[in-house]
């Protein structure tokens, strides 16, 4: 692909940080230098960190290893981490990822927005499944307001649907969009991953009409059918179009706000230098923590670790679904989600889900989130987004009781 065709115009000005490139030779063994203004690793307030993980195992960031915690350090990823996600990322999906397809990203809702800063003049338009994830809706704003919505069902994205927009837009000489967004594993707020064979149609569209692919996946291994996920778009790609962004959020720990886009080289170059500019780069505090955790677990470990805590995701998603289905009128459709941690209620057609939770939610006590949050088009005004992954199994009858009384409450509204 020609990628620097498809590049934002405010991304002709971006250049290396002269200071960032001279990080790696700062580090030489033997080096004097008096080139970077970093502070003293005297001044430093941490002489260790002690660390005790689920498994019973310590590890100790201490010496040399707590000073270059604290410190500055590389833009892409820290020499410690990015080794380990080389080798995850291999064994999760079977992708070889080069040191520079790398970029460590605070959280991967960074890398929505770095996305869009790279990509989107305010006259372009992308390509997302309506509903679709309200950050990326937030992140994308800020540079347009040209989305080109495609419906989802059980399988995830519509693609023949995406295939007839794309080929109306081509034949009228319409511009096409700068990428595809999708989230293809438990997406957020709909429940749905995208099958396999939509998976290769979606490659297959893009490549004909040469559009590059984000594929956003922070749910992939919250599969709650405990199974394995289906092969990543990544995994698929033959022809270097495909940009993904991981997260450790789901899995690890969102507060210390880890994730990484990988792909084409090019494309990666460009998130570090948009980096440099806005953050130099993740902490490496947070990053040693996770190095330390990849260091001292094997990757069958940290799966169990994964599996065992979907457990819990397992039996709250049951437990909402049994009582949903004693307690919401007939009219009340959803999902049975199989990734993710969401159940997407569809209401009947002219509720508005906004009214019932502001006017209803906090007398009953029950809280939900509007789905015209998730909507480009100012739709999905009828659906609601109920999360259950933080549900006490406790309150899940007593929940879905609530959330009948509201429904009712609001049927007496509009008649």
């Amino acid at each position: 692909m020609n990628i620097k065709s498809l590049l934002a115009k405010r991304v002709q000005g971006l250049k290396p940080s002269p200071i960032r490139k001279l990080v790696p030779i700062m580090r030489t063994p033997g080096m004097i230098s008096f080139g970077g203004g970093y502070p003293n690793a005297q001044t430093f307030a941490f002489t260790s960190v002690d660390v005790v993980f689920k498994s019973g195992r310590r590890f100790t960031i201490q010496d040399k290893a707590i000073d270059l915690a604290c410190q500055y350090g590389p833009t892409d990823a820290s020499p410690d981490l990015k080794p380990h996600i080389v080798r995850w990322h291999a064994d999760k999906d079977g992708v070889s990822l080069g040191t520079e397809q790398i970029q460590v990203l605070t959280g991967a809702q960074e890398g929505l927005h770095v996305m869009a800063y790279l990509f989107l003049n305010n006259e372009d338009s992308v390509i997302m499944s309506e509903p679709t994830y309200s950050g990326t809706l937030g992140a994308f704003r800020a540079f347009t307001e040209r989305f080109i919505p495609v419906p989802l069902d059980a399988q995830g994205m519509v693609t023949a649907d995406l295939e007839r927009i794309l080929a109306k837009m081509a034949s009228a000489g319409e511009r096409l969009p700068k990428f595809i967004y999708d989230i293809p594993n438990g997406h957020n707020p709909a429940g749905v991953s995208l099958s396999l064979e939509r998976r290769k149609h979606l490659l297959e569209i893009a490549s004909r009409y040469d559009l590059l692919i984000l594929e956003d996946d922070p749910y992939q291994l919250i599969q709650l059918e405990d199974r394995e996920p289906l092969p990543t778009l990544q995994a698929l790609d033959h022809e270097g179009r495909v940009v993904r962004l991981d997260s450790f959020s789901k899995i690890f720990a969102p507060g210390l706000r880890l994730g990484y886009a990988s792909g084409p080289a090019e494309v990666i170059g460009f998130f570090q230098l948009y980096k440099q500019g806005l953050n130099l780069h993740t902490s490496a505090m947070d990053q040693a923590l996770l190095a330390g955790f990849l260091a001292n677990h094997t990757h069958t470990e940290f799966r169990t670790l994964i599996r065992e805590n979907i457990g819990l995701y397992r039996r709250n998603r049951d437990a909402v679904l049994a009582a949903a289905q004693k307690h919401l009128p007939a009219d009340v459709r959803y999902n049975v989600p199989e990734a993710g941690l969401f159940i997407w209620f569809e209401l009947p057609a002219g509720f508005d889900a906004e009214r019932m939770v502001e006017t209803d939610g906090v007398e009953l006590g029950i809280l939900m989130v509007p789905g015209a949050g998730f909507s480009m088009t100012g739709g999905l005004k009828n659906y609601v987004r109920a999360s259950f992954s933080m549900i006490n199994l406790e309150q899940v009858e007593e929940g879905m009781i609530r959330f009948a009384r509201m429904i009712e409450r609001e049927r007496g509204r509009i008649g």
